[in-house]
């Protein structure tokens, strides 16, 4: 078996790094921080399917900075020829897959999840004991050095115990032993359990006899009153068919009776509606005789209400037309207004008009410039030209300046200004002066091109001056031109307003002869207040008639009405007093025939009867509650008596079983966890302990004790000497717990294994010879151990190692 790579992608902080080992021993190296235990951690969780969060406790911090996921492929060759890569992603949707190499190309089995996928891979491995791939790596394959520590230094023996039965594969033993004390003390606690409850039982069924004897006497006792019951019953309809009888009697009386009393009620309300509509008769024929005396009253006031009416729609009219002249003469008023106004208004506007033209061609005329401006402004471009042409003659001159300067000072130095090197001429020679005469011809010039630019320039400041001057002229008169334009536009507006005058004059006088018209149509009603107040005076004059008109004319049309109905009501009066003398002969006939006397009697007996029903059929239906009380006891007694029975066969068969754990307990699972755990302590010791005297290089002999407590013995003055626990320094305790290790590995059957720092708290030597004992292993010594291990994985600063190892990994 052999991890041939691996591929972190996005883990930690590995974003993108794969690695490749060799068979043997493979060392990682590198700075704290680089990402060593990180391989480790990989390894663990694509390969034995370890759960990220038992390294980083949250799974997001088991994924680089930044990404959401990453993503881990181990390469493997089990030993059988062919090649698997595990693969596993970390975030959402992670998946753990299994491929096979193929013709130069993994193609991934068919699983139906990570059940079947870690079963696969246990099979590839060997490691198919039963226990999760990812117990067996953080327990003893891959486990970190301080993890693998922690069980060695647990102070409390039980503690520690407990955690190498489970690293050794024991621990199911221990835990049944531990389990069946449980299920010991629960089939105890049912016996006891069921020993009290039959008891209790027993106690319950011991009055089931009285219970029988009482439920005899109870069923005689109630066929007695039943008895009883039957004959009161009978005697009880005797007596209700008479208080039938006596019943339809008194019923049939208060019956006649109560008709008497509404015969003499409806005959009273009859008597009292007679009188009152004998009254209304005598109201109406009242209104009658008022309504004939005041008709002609009546209809003198409709009349003088006809012609009122009319009179008043006359005066509407007069309204109508009175509004309309009103109105003609405000708008012949207002246009008489506006037509004087707006003459006023057009006479003023074209007089400012002419005010304003005369002053601004007055000032169009005086924009006119001085002949020495506009000289002045003409020679500008020429001025400007000249001073150009000066300009360009002083620069040359500047440059022929300062190439003079630059040769005197290079001719001074011996070097010739145009070939730039050592001149022959000269050599060996003061140089002549040449320059200077000539530099000062160039600067007089120069001066003399200064005087004339400084002319040039105030010059050039007039002639600008007088142009800008020309060209404020030139805008005002543009200005003065339009303002002309702009009051031409104004008199023509004014013009207009002045035709639109006469159009005002014409509405004023049509408004005018409209007002005179409708004057004319006023006259024809000068006389209609006086024919209103004629009119208005008849109708007050007849307003008393006609309102007693109306007043009684609803009476008086009703009289025939109230006759009838008066002749109707006598009629049925005289009915209803006919039907009361009936009645009363049948009520005395009735008062002869019903004893309500004898009627009092029977109903007093029957209340008796029924009190004393009432009592005994309580009596009958107590005695029958009791009868069934007392079923239900016998029932559930009888009852009990088979629970005891089936109790007693349950507490027999628990009694059997509680024999049988304590058998098992005692024989098998407590002897079988001592014994396993003897052996494989004692084949590890054999193992360990060669493996120890290579890394110390001492004759003390490594022991693993019966508490799986680390014990070196050794002989002094003559005695043997054993050392445990606090008695070990920390070197002593680390070289031990890795040939501890190493054995158990062995034991297991690991075909490869991780060590994290092994030489943790080791001096010079004991590194130097751990990794001696690793190679010695390696290449099978029989003085160290056989070999059994194909690939191991360390992670470590040590020189040591160098010489011994397969492969060194430096991560950076």
């Amino acid at each position: 078996m052999q991890i041939l790579s691996i591929s972190l992608k996005n883990i930690k902080s590995h974003r993108d790094k794969e690695l490749h080992f060799v068979g043997g021993i493979n060392v990682l190296s590198g700075v704290n921080g680089v990402g060593k235990s990180t391989i480790f951690e990989a390894i663990g969780y694509a390969l034995f399917g370890v759960d990220a969060r038992d390294f980083v406790g949250n799974i997001e911090r088991f994924i680089t900075i930044g990404a959401k996921k990453g993503e881990i492929a181990v390469t493997f060759a089990p030993g059988d020829g062919d090649t698997y890569r595990a693969s596993r992603s970390v975030g959402a949707g992670s998946k753990w897959l299994l491929a096979r190499e193929i013709g130069g190309a993994f193609e991934v089995e068919d699983h139906a999840g990570a059940p079947e996928t870690e079963a696969r891979i246990k099979e590839l491995l060997g490691l198919d004991s039963g226990r999760p791939l990812a117990d067996q790596f953080k327990l003893v394959i891959g486990p970190f050095q301080h993890e693998f520590l922690g069980p060695f230094v647990l102070k409390q023996p039980a503690k520690r115990q407990e955690a190498f039965d489970e690293i050794l594969g024991i621990d199911a033993w221990r835990k049944t032993y531990k389990g069946t004390s449980t299920l010991l003390r629960a089939v105890k606690s049912k016996i006891d359990l069921l020993t009290a409850e039959i008891e209790g039982k027993e106690e319950q069924v011991v009055e089931l006899t009285d219970r029988q004897e009482e439920l005899t006497g109870l069923v005689i006792e109630l066929k007695a009153q039943q008895k009883q019951l039957a004959d009161m019953e009978k005697s009880l309809g005797a007596t209700e068919v008479q208080l039938v009888k006596l019943s339809s009697q008194e019923k049939k009386s208060q019956a006649v009776k109560g008709d008497i009393q509404v015969l003499e009620n409806r005959i009273r309300d009859g008597e009292g509606k007679i009188a009152d509509n004998q009254k209304r008769v005598k109201e109406a024929e009242l209104a009658l005789e008022t309504l004939e005396k005041n008709r002609a009253g009546k209809e003198a006031f409709e009349a003088a209400e006809s012609q009122l009416k009319a009179l008043r729609e006359q005066e509407k009219e007069r309204r109508t037309i009175e509004k309309e002249l009103t109105a003609l003469d405000k708008e012949s008023a207002r246009l008489a207004q506006a037509y004087a106004h707006e003459r006023r208004e057009v006479e003023k506007i074209d007089k400012e008009l002419a005010a304003e033209a005369f002053r601004l061609t007055a000032d169009q005329k005086g924009l006119v410039a001085a002949e020495s401006v506009t000289r002045a402004a003409a020679r500008l471009p020429a001025l400007r030209t000249e001073t150009e042409q000066l300009r360009l003659a002083k620069g040359l001159l500047e440059g022929r300046r300062a190439g003079l300067q630059e040769g005197k000072e290079k001719l001074a130095e011996g070097v010739c200004p145009f070939f730039k090197e050592e001149c022959q001429n000269i050599a060996g020679k003061a140089p002549r002066d040449v320059f200077s005469a000539r530099v000062d011809d160039l600067e007089k010039e120069g001066l003399e091109l200064d005087h004339r630019l400084a002319g040039l320039g105030q010059e050039i400041g007039v002639a600008e001056k007088a142009r800008q001057e020309l060209e404020s002229l030139k805008v005002r008169d543009l200005e003065i031109t339009k303002q002309l334009s702009a009051l031409s536009r104004r008199r023509d507006d004014n013009s207009k307003r002045q035709a639109a005058l006469a159009g005002t004059k014409k509405l004023q006088e049509e408004s005018e002869k409209k007002g005179g018209s409708r004057k004319e149509e006023l006259k024809k009603y000068a006389n209609l207040d006086g024919e209103i107040a004629i009119s208005e005076k008849v109708r007050t004059g007849h307003q008393a008639a006609r309102d007693a008109f109306f007043a009684n004319q609803k009476d008086a049309l009703d009289l025939q009405n109230r006759r009838d109905s008066l002749t109707r009501m006598v009629a049925l009066l005289e009915d209803l007093r006919k039907d009361l003398t009936a009645r009363q002969q049948e009520f005395d006939k009735l008062a002869l025939e019903y004893d309500s006397k004898r009627h009092a009697e029977e109903r007093l007996v029957k209340e008796g009867l029924l009190t004393e029903l009432a009592t005994s059929r309580q009596k009958i239906a107590d005695r029958g509650r009791d009868r069934l009380r007392l079923d239900g006891e016998i029932k559930k007694m009888k009852q009990i008596k088979e629970e005891i029975k089936a109790r007693l066969a349950e507490r027999k068969g628990l009694a059997v079983k509680e024999e049988l754990v304590k058998f098992l307990r005692s024989q098998i699972f407590n002897n079988v966890s001592a014994q396993l755990s003897a052996r494989f302590r004692e084949e590890i010791s054999l193992r360990a302990d060669l493996i120890y005297r290579t890394i110390a290089e001492t004759d003390e002999e490594l022991y693993w004790g019966d508490k799986y407590q680390i014990v070196l013995r050794d002989m002094e003055n003559g005695e043997l000497r054993e050392r445990s626990d606090d008695q070990l320094s920390g070197g002593q305790t680390m070289s031990a717990v890795v040939a501890l290790r190493l054995a158990l590995l062995q034991t297991i059957g690991a075909r490869m294994a991780f060590f994290d720092e092994p030489t943790s708290n080791l001096d010079a030597a004991r590194r130097a010879n751990l990794a001696h004992a690793f190679r010695a292993i390696d290449v099978g010594r029989e003085e160290v151990t056989e070999h059994w291990y194909d690939q191991l994985f360390l992670i470590s600063h040590d020189v040591a190692f160098t010489e011994v190892t397969d492969q060194i990994i430096s991560l950076e």
